[in-house]
């Protein structure tokens, strides 16, 4: 369970640049945390009080914070100094391999764009709409495109 936390954790911290006073932050949270679960377990009878070595020497809390907090200290000196070279090392690579790439040249032909042929209507098809058309007021002769009803139009006003 622990490991779970402590991963997620460090995978939260991992998007973008901390700097030192974030990474010593972040490692004095893990510690707290650490200790926390550690005695948890210990009090809860899981823990066998000591590893397979001889029993720990006891020492005082102030000596053993002290100690703490030092190597957290030393930790996150060097986690700091790590990160500025990875991000040196990020920059150069990036600067030998930029990142956007030409796109591949296409293999096929793009497909063509086909537009029917208007198909000629018949009379009987064109006697069909004159007698089927949409009801309502009929159009001006302007505005009818249909031959049957402008030759009709045109025999009446012989």
């Amino acid at each position: 369970m622990i490991t779970v936390l402590l991963t997620g954790a460090g995978v939260a911290l991992a998007d973008r640049k901390r700097g030192s006073w974030g990474i010593l932050g972040a490692l004095a949270v893990s510690q707290l945390a650490l200790h926390f679960f550690l005695e948890l377990t210990a009090l809860s009878g899981h823990g066998s009080g000591h590893l397979h070595g001889p029993a720990p020497i006891p020492l005082s809390p102030a000596l053993m914070t002290l100690g703490h907090v030092i190597v957290t200290m030393l930790t996150a000196l060097v986690m700091a100094h790590a990160e500025q070279v990875l991000f040196v090392v990020t920059r150069l690579l990036q600067a030998i391999f930029p990142r956007k790439t030409t796109p591949l040249p296409v293999v096929t032909p793009p497909p063509a764009v086909c537009i029917p042929a208007p198909v000629p209507r018949t009379l009987a098809q064109l006697i069909y709409q004159r007698i089927h058309a949409r009801r309502g007021p009929p159009k001006s002769p302007a505005e009818s495109n249909d031959p049957v009803y402008i030759a009709v139009r045109s025999l009446q006003f012989r």
